[in-house]
């Protein structure tokens, strides 16, 4: 279903070639999908399509569903999954974690979209999360992920550069999870990943 010229405000939209790379199709299967009102669509008016990012998530496992409980990796490392947008950041996180030489598995991600869709294969055993996000912020994952009362145990580090303000207005869904400044510590990063290590491996 494509509404031209108006969208709903208070919805995520993308663009058609987000659209395409968030689901792992071309531009063009993309736009028959809008066609064929599976994928909920809208034109500026400059005539470029924004894809209504509910709709993406429904052509794959639903967020609100989609989180299972951990699995355990058959070659026996930590499965460690990372969201963070800045570039320079997640370089960072991969050469730190590479150095401390654990037996683990690291996926990074730069939106909170993918990350959730992610999170439909199994939760991994540390999820460390910024809360300002493309498309799903942070804030919105962890709202996510607490619907589902198996979580409770799950590891989460949320590190964030908000000012403790902002952060205490939010003390409802950060409650339950631990919450550090950036930049992380490292050597808090690897005491967690030894724990963790410990417990599961």
């Amino acid at each position: 279903m494509s509404n031209d010229g108006w969208s709903d405000k208070s919805e995520k939209y993308c663009s058609t070639t987000e659209a395409a790379r968030l689901l792992g199709v071309s531009v063009g299967t993309v736009q028959q999908m809008v066609e064929s009102g599976k994928l909920i669509a809208w034109k500026t008016n400059g005539g470029h399509r924004r894809i209504l990012l509910r709709s993406i998530q429904q052509q794959r496992e639903p967020v609100s569903t989609a989180v299972l409980p951990i699995k355990s990796d058959p070659d026996g490392r930590l499965q460690v999954v990372i969201v963070e947008d800045d570039d320079f950041m997640r370089t960072l996180y991969k050469r730190e974690l590479e150095n401390m030489a654990l037996p683990l598995t690291l996926e990074l991600f730069d939106n909170g979209l993918e990350a959730m869709l992610r999170l439909g294969a199994g939760f991994p055993h540390l999820l460390i999360l910024d809360l300002e996000l493309p498309y799903i912020d942070g804030f919105e994952m962890l709202k996510h992920i607490k619907t589902h009362k198996e979580n409770d145990f799950r590891h989460i580090i949320v590190v964030s550069g908000l000012d403790d303000s902002t952060l205490k207005q939010h003390e409802t869904v950060l409650g339950d999870v631990t919450v550090l400044k950036k930049p992380l510590d490292s050597a808090v990063l690897k005491g967690y990943l030894l724990a963790l290590k410990h417990i599961y491996l």
